[in-house]
Formats: structure tokens, sequence, C-alpha cells
């Protein structure tokens, strides 16, 4: 997948992608730690997360968006179907990219 900024590095670290900014930038809104690998077949599907959301707010379906994407396997679909973006939360404790806090009102 594409790198969200210059100056930044993609890592490969226990079957996920995890970018590292350079110093004193941030990551995009759309950053995601997702697995590079399906744990069970070992097929890539880390480079199709993007595609696959991009045909959701077009208003495929989920079935047929995994079955455009080439997901035929249902391990590979569950990779996809049950990932849950957590990079947002993590953040919120890496005290060189801290996120403004939005106060309850």
């Amino acid at each position: 997948p594409p790198l969200p900024a210059t100056g930044s590095t993609a890592v490969a670290c226990d079957g996920f992608v995890v970018y590292q900014p350079a110093a004193a930038e941030t990551l995009p809104t759309g950053a995601m730690i997702i697995p590079v690998r399906c744990f069970t077949c070992g097929k890539v599907i880390g480079n199709k997360w993007e595609t696959y959301l991009e045909k959701l707010n077009a208003g495929t379906p989920e079935g047929d968006a995994l079955d455009e994407l080439g997901l035929k396997r249902y391990c590979c679909r569950r990779m996809v179907l049950t990932h849950v973006d957590l990079i947002e939360k993590l953040l919120n404790y890496n005290k060189s990219i801290r996120r403004p806090q939005v106060e309850a009102g």
C-alpha cells in the first residue's frame, strides 16, 4: 500500500503493516494497521483493504465487493470482514503522535 506521506516508512511486524511517520509528522485519518496476509492460507490481503472500502462507499454489498477483489476463500473473507481499525485509539497513547482530544459537551 502507498505510504501516507513523504518521509514515512512502512514496517512489516508480525504479519501487520505499521506506518512509522517521519519526525513531526502525523498519520492521515485513513491510516490503519491491517494484516498483510490471511492468517490461515497466507494469501496477501493487505493491499485490498482500501479498494474494499471504496467499493463499500460506492454502495456495493460486502459479498460482491469481496468477490470482485478475488477473496473467494472464507478464511480470507473473514480477515477482511472482521478487521477492526484500532489505530486511532492506539495513537492516543503515543506521545510523539498525539491526536487532539474532542471535549464532550
